[in-house]
């Protein structure tokens, strides 16, 4: 076997275990949380918080599995070939995560004519997450983990730009769970007295064109 194939296949298969682990630990530390946090609910938002729980679950079992299938092919594939293309699927993955690159999928839009604060968007873009969303847009501007919603001077703020409403999020991802969040939000909204308007519309085909200008790293260098 030639070194460089030597090199790749054990760098996958270390990769794909390492992200196995996490999602383990995700798990783990999700299910303690909402434990600690069991006492000060209510029944109605105990329920709610149950069925995220299982939904949450349910994906990072799905992932788990999918991953350690992975991780099984590549041990036994010992192709560079394979390596090279589940690498560059993986880092195409990445810059979709970290906001990189436009994408394009089914999901739905969410529509709010209000005097929305920071909380109520940073809820409305959590709920869109916990519905399975693997991108989402609000105010035309790209928004991926840590992203910062700020309210300074009486605006708010999307990393440090500030941005104003009408508000239109765009979340792309599982359609069926994205759709029944986008009724159960505009639901929640329109009982709002702030509220003037809120709508949602499901789309086969949506595109989130803006994305996160890359920074390079400064501090945080590998040793």
């Amino acid at each position: 076997m030639p070194a460089e194939r030597r090199l790749r296949t054990p760098l996958v298969v270390g990769v794909v275990i390492l992200l196995i682990t996490l999602l383990a630990v995700i798990q783990v530390r999700s299910q303690a949380e909402v434990q600690r946090s069991l006492l000060s609910q209510d029944n109605t938002s105990l329920a709610f918080l149950i069925d995220d729980l299982h939904r949450s679950n349910d994906d990072l079992a799905k992932q788990e599995k999918a991953l350690a299938s992975r991780r099984d092919m590549l041990s036994g594939a010992g192709s560079a070939a394979v390596a090279n293309a589940a690498l560059s699927a993986e880092a195409q993955n990445l810059r979709i995560v970290q906001g990189l690159d436009p994408v394009r999928g089914p999901g739905v839009v969410v529509t709010v004519d209000a005097p929305l604060n920071d909380v109520d968007l940073q809820d409305a873009v959590n709920n869109l997450h916990v519905a399975g969303a693997e991108a989402i847009s609000l105010a035309g501007r790209r928004i991926v983990t840590g992203t910062v919603i700020e309210a300074s001077g009486g605006e708010v703020l999307i990393n440090g730009v500030g941005v104003r409403g009408p508000w239109t999020l765009v979340a792309i991802g599982d359609p069926s769970r994205l759709a029944t969040a986008g009724d159960e939000m505009t639901r929640t909204l329109r009982a709002d007295a702030r509220v003037r308007s809120a709508s949602y519309r499901a789309d086969p085909d949506l595109t989130i064109s803006s994305v996160i200008r890359q920074r390079p790293f400064v501090y945080a260098l590998a040793p």
